[in-house]
């Protein structure tokens, strides 16, 4: 009788440890937002919203030349506007955790801790831009001539995670968070700045972040574009998870 009440006395539902499992995923996802710069996912957030109050604003004052001139924002918003804010957390995933040596002696280890924070702000960034996009859409506002609903994720998804790839891999490189911000920014700063003058080098197309929001939407090479920067961002997902496993070199070098 007693052999009988111990091995029933250890054995859980099968709906009590999916419950379990539920409420420890999303304690453990609380804690690694408090880690995580908390402050950069409310600048998002404000972001999207101010974005949204201007071109509702241009849209009722712009006249009939309102919707054109808020197409150009929108496509900012959504494209080097999203790349930017992923650059700058993809950086501070990291580097700077000042509790980085005492995970890396957990059992979930840093890899882990870099897929939970990453999946988290892309998570935050992935809702703000799709209430962003349904909205502006809703308004009338066209992103290009043929856009359906694969153009519409990858003129979001490519340059976010290229740009947030950079940024992880850029600051895991350097040992720097700033470091690597700078470094996830240059390109696209090259690609809003450098536009006009790198246009008629074609080999220089596919590498450009800001294609749809420069004048490139419809251009026949934007398809390549978009699965060259896919192609990047897996590249440097690789190296970075490669410097993670070498977690020896990232202790002592938090800045």
């Amino acid at each position: 009788m007693q052999i009988g009440e111990k091995a029933t006395s250890g054995y859980e539902p099968i709906s009590a440890r999916r419950q379990r499992s539920w409420r420890e995923s999303a304690l453990l996802a609380r804690y690694h937002l408090r880690l995580l710069n908390w402050w950069l996912l409310l600048l998002t957030a404000l972001g999207f919203l101010g974005s949204g109050f201007l071109v509702w604003l241009q849209l009722r004052i712009g006249g009939s030349d309102g919707l054109s001139h808020v197409a150009g924002l929108s496509r900012f918003v959504i494209e080097p506007g999203a790349g930017l804010l992923a650059g700058v957390v993809g950086s501070s995933l990291i580097i700077g955790d000042l509790s980085l040596e005492v995970t890396a002696t957990t059992h979930t280890g840093i890899v882990e801790v870099a897929l939970w924070r990453a999946l988290l702000t892309c998570g935050v960034l992935l809702f703000c831009s799709a209430v962003f996009l349904i909205w502006s859409l809703g308004n009338g506002i066209i992103y290009a001539t043929q856009q359906n609903v694969l153009y519409l994720l990858l003129l979001w998804l490519a340059p976010v995670l290229a740009m947030g790839s950079l940024g992880l891999f850029g600051s895991l490189a350097t040992r720097n968070a700033a470091l690597g911000m700078m470094i996830a920014a240059l390109p696209l700063a090259a690609s809003l700045f450098l536009y006009e003058t790198l246009r008629p080098i074609r080999a220089t197309h596919p590498f450009f972040i800001s294609y749809t929001y420069s004048g490139g939407q419809d251009a026949p090479d934007w398809w390549a574009n978009r699965l060259t920067l896919l192609g990047v961002a897996a590249a440097l997902a690789v190296g970075s998870w490669l410097l993670l496993r070498h977690e020896e070199r990232l202790m002592g070098n938090n800045q």
